[in-house]
């Protein structure tokens, strides 16, 4: 009977939760690309905004901060973090990023910010602060907030 346990019931049940392990939950497997520690390294002036905005508690809150991107949460100062999230990727094209106030010539300011091709890739999250993080490549990631394009720089071990 051990024999059969083993062979017939166990190593099955193993092998399929092994493979279920692998497969997680989609919204942990969505945010992968971004997992892992950043930190906010630069404010611009965003595109859509119609003059430069002045230096605030904002700015001074999140400029050289830590942002994690965890399976279940974003951890961070208060404007990034979220602790009930539903991570997605989708792929955007330029007049979508932002939220679409890329406005003038998407394309064209994309292209300024840094982006490079016809999509972007970039995480939804579910969040109250409805941030999108969007992924110049694989160490660099934007989010607008009140007129500003932060930039996320990802922090090497």
């Amino acid at each position: 009977m051990t024999k059969f346990l083993s062979t017939k019931i166990v190593t099955p049940l193993l092998a399929g939760t092994f493979i279920l392990s692998l497969a997680g939950s989609p919204g942990a497997q969505a945010q992968e690309a971004f997992a892992g520690t950043w930190t906010i390294s630069k404010a611009d002036t965003a595109p859509w905004a119609s003059a430069p905005p002045k230096p605030d508690d904002e700015l001074k809150l999140l400029m050289g901060k830590t942002v994690s991107f965890l399976k279940t949460r974003i951890d961070g100062p208060r404007p990034v973090r979220c602790a009930k999230l539903k991570y997605e990727i989708k792929d955007y094209t330029p007049d979508m990023l932002f939220q679409g106030t890329l406005s003038a010539d998407p394309a064209k300011q994309a292209a300024a910010l840094g982006f490079k091709g016809e999509t972007i890739k970039t995480l939804e999250t579910g969040c109250g602060n409805e941030l999108d993080y969007h992924m110049v490549d694989a160490n660099t990631v934007l989010f607008g907030l009140n007129d500003r394009v932060y930039t996320l720089a990802r922090k090497m071990p």
